[in-house]
């Protein structure tokens, strides 16, 4: 297969039918800690409590009921963990390196098992960077435990809800447990999930060395883009950066020309509705709704100050991100790059 075919098998849409009760269920908690936000004028703590949203319809199996919520309450209990160690570890460097490396090794070992295991492991280790990482973080936590809180409660009542109105057939696999004994005992990962968790280190190495202001962009996307497998991960970096600079572009645009608050909890409902759809029909698809409610949210913490250096800053972090995946992607598997751009 060319380089042309890769790039158009990349682009190309796919045809899934709408996940209807996702879409739904995901612009409801979202949407709903953003007003609770705006009427108790606590913006940038009402963030956490729909990126926290965002992240639980993420980590939903939907599966039954009974195990959904026994789901999501493990899963709660972990990102809530990973974000108080991350706060634990916030004022000095070096204890976060052989964190990020632990967690970054479970994720590889994890990868390619189940996706509930992969996005759980990957999203904890988000929470480990965004707390370890962001500064002042730690004078408004708890308020942002408390909109976590009221997150998982309004998650699972839009659930309830939700489950009720519109039918659907459970899709549950394994339990989490199970798939992470499996996932060790493969041993043939072993040197796929040392690269991943050596490469992110060195990720964040550098982010400190050359003061990259958001670390846990560069790191982060290292994290999702390096795949077990070969060919995923080239295409995985192209479409992170494409739809990245998609969505980057479109909402900054917007917020450009409207600026206030009720117009970006619009907008952040628009993007996490259509977030679901996207990352079925084709990953850079998902990833530019994604971006884009990323956006939004920041601006929502920000209202009447346009800063387009963030957009720009997004792209670039995330760009570089994609490039050091594609280079650990190339230690983790040599005859990779021959393979990818040969011609058959």
């Amino acid at each position: 297969m060319s380089l042309k075919d890769h790039l158009q098998d990349s682009l190309r849409l796919q045809k899934a039918p709408s996940p209807w009760p996702r879409m739904i269920l995901c612009a409801l908690s979202v949407t709903l800690p953003l007003v609770a936000g705006l009427i108790w004028n606590e913006q940038q703590s009402s963030i956490y409590g729909a990126l926290l949203g965002f992240s639980l319809i993420l980590n939903d199996h939907f599966g039954p009921l009974k195990k959904r919520i026994l789901h999501l309450l493990s899963s709660f209990a972990s990102l809530a963990t990973a974000f108080l160690v991350g706060l634990l570890v916030a004022d000095s460097v070096w204890p976060l390196f052989p964190l990020l490396f632990l967690m970054a090794f479970i994720l590889g070992k994890a990868k390619g098992i189940g996706l509930e295991l992969e996005r759980l492991l990957l999203f904890s280790t988000f929470q480990l960077l965004n707390a370890s990482l962001t500064p002042g973080l730690r004078e408004i936590a708890p308020n942002l435990l408390m909109y976590a809180s009221l997150s998982l409660i309004n998650y699972l009542i839009c659930l309830c809800l939700v489950y009720l109105v519109m039918k659907h057939e459970p899709n549950f696999q394994k339990s989490k447990r199970q798939l992470l004994t499996e996932a060790f005992k493969k041993n043939e990962s072993h040197r796929y999930a040392i690269t991943l968790a050596a490469v992110s280190c060195v990720g964040l190495l550098l982010s400190y060395y050359f003061h990259v202001e958001r670390a846990q962009w560069m790191v982060g996307t290292i994290l999702i883009v390096m795949m077990p497998s070969k060919t995923l991960s080239y295409q995985r970096s192209f479409q992170r950066i494409f739809g990245t600079f998609i969505g980057v572009s479109l909402s900054s645009l917007l917020i450009y020309f409207r600026d206030d608050s009720l117009f970006l909890i619009s907008f952040s409902a628009v993007a996490s509705f259509l977030a679901p759809l996207g990352l079925i029909k084709n990953y850079w698809l998902g990833n530019a709704f994604i971006a884009a409610l990323i956006m939004f949210f920041l601006q929502f913490s920000h209202v009447g100050i346009i800063d387009t250096d963030v957009a720009i800053l997004r792209i670039v972090d995330i760009g570089v991100g994609s490039v050091i995946g594609a280079i650990g992607t190339m230690i983790a598997f040599p005859d990779s790059l021959t393979r990818f751009f040969r011609k058959r």
